[in-house]
């Protein structure tokens, strides 16, 4: 039988190709065998939402940013996404922030694809202190509310900002990390887990009883998943 090739999306939260960076590549390059497609912001998608809200009431899609558009198709056609930012006064880096604005309306609580929730993901995250998390929080939300099955996190105090610099002991913490996160990602996903099953049926008892007459609701009805049908199935 043949294995069909994996496919990676991965989205950096920076140009720069620094520490962060680096910590992908451990990643990837344990994963030899996907065909892997790149995004740098700003640089792939330098638009902010204009908040126009046609992608909520129109077809599921930005009419504004084709930067926007292009990684969009580029998600739902990936197995696996990779998104990494490096900590920035706290939070993720601003042009990731913006980048995930542009898309609210795929959100589980509006208008979900169904392509979301075959797929797996890892978020990277490095700061110069224990402060990684908000960064990692911040862009598993959208990953969960996506339907993405499963979220791998992966982040990292690291003191410098040259990969060059870092000590022996520390990359190899990185490299053990990186081997584990391939391992999980070869791993086919039957189902998602929990927190994304609970988001779809809380969601889905919403649109069903609460919010039945608004274009969210017809959207989710029109794909049966109102009824028993089911994304992941």
């Amino acid at each position: 039988m043949e294995v069909r090739e994996m496919k990676i999306c991965v989205i950096y939260g920076t140009e720069r190709k620094g520490c962060t960076w680096h910590v992908a590549q451990e990643v990837l390059s344990r994963l030899p065998e996907a065909e892997v497609t790149e995004f740098f912001l700003p640089r792939d998608c330098p638009d902010f939402c204009i908040s126009c809200f046609r992608c909520f009431h129109e077809e599921n899609r930005c009419y504004h940013s084709e930067g926007a558009r292009r990684i969009l198709s580029a998600l739902l056609a990936a197995d696996v996404i990779l998104m990494t930012s490096p900590v920035y006064a706290l939070h993720l880096s601003g042009q990731m922030k913006t980048l995930l604005d542009h898309y609210a309306n795929i959100w589980m609580v509006h208008k979900p694809n169904a392509e979301m929730f075959h797929k797996q993901a890892v978020v990277i995250a490095t700061a110069s202190g224990p402060v990684y998390r908000a960064a990692l929080r911040e862009m598993k939300d959208s990953l969960d509310f996506w339907g993405v099955a499963r979220t791998y996190r992966m982040g990292f105090t690291l003191m410098e900002i040259n990969w060059e610099h870092l000590p022996p002991k520390l990359k190899q913490k990185i490299t053990r990390q990186a081997e584990k996160t391939a391992a999980k990602l070869r791993r086919s996903v039957s189902g998602p887990g929990v927190k994304v099953w609970f988001l779809f049926h809380a969601m889905r008892l919403a649109h069903k009883y609460a919010w039945q007459d608004s274009p969210d609701a017809k959207w989710w009805r029109e794909h049966g998943w109102l009824g028993r049908s089911r994304p992941w199935k």
